[in-house]
């Protein structure tokens, strides 16, 4: 598996980021009532950064040479898996959570929007900590190559 390449997760939350934006500003133009932003949700992104990145630490532990507890194969590239998909996940949310402050924005002093703008903040922080969590995780599993001289020159023989 190739590591996520952060250019693709910028154009990712690029484009979260206008498509949220235009079509909230699409969906208010009609008249109907905006969605609300809940901390709720600010509470389960971090969660989700915690939880992924909690899951890729023995990981580490393993790759870096403390082999004290075993770790599957299969556990260890499904912790792989789990980084790349928070990574896109960071870099979506992310983008909807800017779509929404750029949204707020213009309209600050009213006391409910500020509200929503503080909320779409704090959704953007923690998706940007679940993209950078799944990058430092989806790190953690890559494996060194290993250094054995003698398997070298028997491929090169072969």
């Amino acid at each position: 598996m190739r590591p996520t390449r952060p250019g693709v997760l910028l154009a990712v939350g690029f484009l979260a980021a206008v498509l949220s934006w235009s079509g909230l500003r699409a969906w208010t133009a009609t008249g109907a009532v905006e969605p609300l932003l809940l901390w709720r949700t600010t509470l389960t992104i971090a969660l989700l950064a915690v939880a992924v990145f909690g899951l890729g630490w023995p990981v580490r532990q393993w790759v870096r040479g403390d082999r004290a507890r075993r770790i599957d194969a299969l556990r260890a590239a499904r912790t792989a898996v789990l980084a790349k998909a928070a990574c896109v996940a960071g870099a979506l949310l992310s983008g909807l959570s800017a779509g929404f402050a750029v949204h707020y924005l213009p309209t600050l002093d009213i006391a409910a929007r500020r509200e929503q703008f503080l909320v779409a903040l704090a959704d953007l922080v923690v998706s940007v900590a679940l993209l950078v969590a799944g990058l430092v995780v989806e790190r953690y599993c890559r494996v060194p190559p290993e250094d054995d001289p003698g398997d070298g020159a028997e491929r090169a023989g072969t």
